[in-house]
């Protein structure tokens, strides 16, 4: 979606009569080429984080919670 609105700015900025419309267009294609970028990166984190969640979980599960091996105190 990203790549597909950058090259739509990129179309308006050839197009762009003002200098300023065109730099606005060139600036926000860029952004979002570099923000297109970075979303497989961020989705491979976004991963690797669940599966740390998931581990977490089953050893928490595993865990018997019930004898804890030293009390509480305040």
């Amino acid at each position: 979606m990203h790549s597909m609105l950058a090259e739509y700015h990129r179309k308006l900025a050839r197009e762009a009569r003002l200098d300023i419309v065109h730099d606005y267009h060139v600036d926000l294609a860029q952004r979002l080429a570099d923000e297109a970028t970075q979303i497989p990166r961020r989705a491979a984190t976004l991963a690797r984080f669940h599966e740390l969640e998931k581990q977490v979980t089953r050893e928490l599960g595993r865990a018997d919670l019930t004898d804890p091996v030293a009390p509480l105190s305040r």
